[in-house]
C-alpha cells in the first residue's frame, strides 16, 4: 500500500514538476524564499490588524507567531520521524531551477504547513470583516506550496499533508485566541 502511494506521488510529482517554463523559474524561486514570506506576512497582518483591530495588534502578532512556531516545529518533528528523502535527492529525472536540494527530509512540507497555518488563522479571524485579503492569503499559500514542487524540493503528498497540518494548526491557534479573548474580556469587565 505504502509503495503504491509513493509511486502515485512520484508520478504526480513528475507531471507537475514537468510543467515548468522559463518565465516562471524566477517567480517560483522568489515565492519560495523566506524574505518573500516576511514581506507578505507583515503586509497582510498589518493590513488586517491595523484596519480592523488596532487595539489588538499584540494578540494578532502573538497568534501569528504561535501559528508559525507550531506549524514549523511540528512539521520538522514529522519530517524527522518519517525520514522521506526529497525528490531532488532520489530522482534523476526531474526539472529544477538551479537551486540547492536542501539537507532535510521531505514529508511534510514546512513551507506548506507554515503558509496554510497563517492563511487559515487570518481567514478565520477576518472572514466576516474582509472578504478579499484572507482569500488572497490562501492563494499565496497555494503558490508558495506549489513552488516547492516546481523547484523539485517536495512531492505533492508532502504539500497536501503539510497544508492539512497547517490548516489544523491555524484553526487551533484561532480557537485559542477566542478562548483567551473571552477570558480577557471577563477580567476587564470585573475591574
Amino acid at each position: 500500500m505504502l509503495e503504491t502511494l509513493n509511486h502515485i506521488d512520484t508520478e504526480f510529482f513528475q507531471f507537475l514538476n514537468g510543467l515548468q517554463c522559463d518565465a516562471l523559474d524566477w517567480p517560483m524561486w522568489v515565492v519560495s524564499q523566506h524574505w518573500c514570506w516576511a514581506i507578505v506576512l507583515v503586509a497582510a497582518f498589518a493590513a488586517m490588524t491595523l484596519r480592523k483591530e488596532p487595539h489588538k495588534w499584540w494578540l494578532i502578532l502573538a497568534a501569528g507567531g504561535l501559528c508559525f512556531l507550531l506549524a514549523d516545529q511540528g512539521a520538522g518533528i514529522i519530517k524527522h520521524w518519517v525520514c522521506r528523502p526529497r525528490p531532488c535527492q532520489v530522482l534523476e529525472d526531474y526539472n529544477h531551477f538551479h537551486t540547492e536540494c536542501g539537507g532535510s527530509f521531505s514529508f511534510v512540507s514546512n513551507h506548506a504547513a507554515n503558509a496554510f497555518a497563517l492563511a487559515t488563522f487570518l481567514f478565520l479571524r477576518y472572514r466576516k470583516q474582509m472578504k478579499a485579503l484572507p482569500i488572497i492569503m490562501f492563494v499565496w499559500a497555494f503558490l508558495t506550496s506549489y513552488s516547492r514542487i516546481y523547484l523539485g524540493k517536495h512531492y505533492p503528498g508532502d504539500i497536501l499533508c503539510g497544508a492539512l497540518f497547517g490548516i489544523l494548526v491555524g484553526w487551533f491557534v484561532w480557537w485559542l485566541t477566542k478562548i483567551f479573548e473571552k477570558k480577557f474580556t471577563k477580567c476587564e469587565t470585573k475591574k
